[in-house]
């Protein structure tokens, strides 16, 4: 709740700034100005770079003397209050002979964040500057040894960050209900009509979290080019980037991340895309186990991250830390689960793991597959999430495959053709004129035809839905997924 307090927050006053939420509340205490953040770069150039706060700050591995006493400038910020509200709705009905059944379903959910007056304290670059020249940081400092052996990681210094100046408060109100009922008709030997409700289920859930003063936001950083002397530099331009220097090559590289265009995703994604034919080539009882799991952990995005860095853990062996989910038995279980079957069909001799990094693994693999697809998940917003597991049945799954193969292939489609047979349903278009809606498709139908664009606006969201619904396509589909070659 608070993770999506402090992103509602930051996208609402700096949506294309250098902004960076807040995602837990106990981070906080490490996000001090001048502290040290661990930036890790993404595997897929789709994906945003991972922040993970330290325990120390740049005079903990600063070598000589005296220690460093960066000035704080404090500023008034604004004041912030606001109210998130989702709605939604849905149901089905079946004829049952001369019956009929109807289901209904029902959803709201209401965030309220009032943070009150905010402060804004940042760093005396100037001086900062001053004080660490010609400073080296002790590569002998575990930090530092334990970092450099991560080639995607790089080390950031907290530049400003967001605070709160009194106690405030967050609360989620989430009401969900549901009914079931029949209209049943029988002819003994006339016509009796009976009309019978079978249950009704309603649920409400109201939280509320009171956050103390001085408690971070958000915040922003300061990339560091560290070589392997112990000279560093800042990043001051917000062009360039840091690195950490290892037998003088420099270790991290961002070039995949920041050099892929986003004018024409669709042209990008090619290789990637192959991976997911060796994933339809799996038994169909693991495919469909699988697709069970992923539908289960669309509704908690935290528990999708928790597998995508599992999944990389488990690539370089190490062992994976579910943890954070250990009140949601129901996602950890299904996190577990996609790990085993993973990890069984990898030793198996299926694919084996080959300890490089995943976006260098040129042989396809179930593993990489995998991946691919959960890391386009992570990066979906919650609204797409909770649309896309609106979707998540089969024959959708295979209908919405082949609308997106033909945005690829810049085709129309028709609904004569049997496997768009459940757009044509007027419920299941709703919810995919949603779906892809939200990530900046226009889907659009005209008698017989149907079509959908990348709208004007769209690119990475585009990008990140198509390679979702190809993943998801290759675990569901009993002919595995076409791929476009251009």
């Amino acid at each position: 709740m608070f993770a999506k307090a402090t992103k509602g927050f930051v996208d609402e006053i700096d949506p294309d700034g250098c902004l960076i939420p807040v995602s837990r509340l106990n981070e906080s205490d490490n996000l001090i100005v001048s502290s040290l953040v661990i930036k890790r770069n993404p595997f897929w150039f789709w994906q945003r770079p991972r922040y993970m706060p330290t325990d120390f700050t740049l005079n903990d591995v600063l070598l000589g003397e005296p220690p460093i006493s960066p000035v704080v400038i404090e500023t008034d910020f604004l004041k912030y209050n606001s109210t998130m509200e989702n709605n939604t709705t849905g149901g089905a009905e079946a004829g049952i002979g001369p019956g009929s059944l109807n289901i209904e379903g029902k959803g709201s959910s209401k965030l309220a964040s009032s943070f009150g007056s905010l402060m804004k304290q940042e760093v005396d670059l100037q001086k900062l500057l001053y004080d660490i020249k010609d400073r080296c940081l002790d590569f002998q400092h575990s930090l530092l040894k334990q970092t450099a052996q991560r080639r995607r990681d790089v080390f950031a210094l907290v530049k400003e960050r967001i605070i709160t100046t009194q106690t405030c408060k967050v609360t989620e109100e989430v009401q969900e209900g549901g009914s079931c009922s029949a209209f049943l008709g029988f002819t003994v030997p006339k016509k009796i009509e009976v009309s019978v409700n079978n249950g009704s289920l309603h649920s409400d859930s109201n939280v509320f979290l009171e956050i103390p003063a001085k408690t971070a936001l958000a915040y922003s950083l300061m990339e560091l080019n560290l070589k392997k002397t112990g000279q560093f530099e800042v990043c001051l331009m917000p062009d360039t980037y840091g690195f950490i220097e290892v037998d003088g090559l420099n270790a991290t590289s961002t070039a995949l991340l920041h050099s892929t265009p986003f004018q024409s995703p669709l042209q990008n994604i090619q290789g990637e895309l192959v991976h997911f034919e060796r994933l339809s080539r799996l038994p169909a009882s693991t495919r469909s186990i699988l697709f069970e799991q992923i539908t289960v952990l669309l509704k908690d995005k935290t528990a999708i991250s928790t597998l995508v860095v599992a999944l990389e853990d488990l690539n370089c062996g190490r062992k994976s830390d579910l943890s954070m989910l250990d009140k949601v038995p129901n996602l950890k279980n299904a996190v577990q689960t996609t790990l085993d079957l993973i990890k069984e069909k990898e030793d198996s001799g299926d694919g084996p793991l080959e300890r490089l990094a995943l976006e260098e693994q040129s042989q396809p693999s179930a593993l990489t597959a995998i991946h691919i697809l959960t890391s386009a998940l992570e990066e979906m917003s919650e609204f797409t999430l909770s649309a896309l597991k609106s979707c998540c049945q089969r024959p959708t799954i295979q209908a919405l495959h082949l609308l997106v193969q033909n945005v690829m292939e810049n085709k129309e489609c028709s609904l004569k053709d049997s496997m768009l047979a459940p757009v044509a349903e007027k419920d299941t278009y709703s919810k995919v004129q949603e779906l892809f809606g939200s990530s900046d498709v226009v889907l659009s139908k005209e008698e017989d035809v149907i079509q959908a664009q990348i709208s004007s606006q769209g690119g990475r969201f585009s990008l990140i839905l198509c390679i979702a619904i190809f993943g998801l396509a290759s675990l569901v589909s009993p002919t595995g997924v076409r791929i476009t070659k251009n």
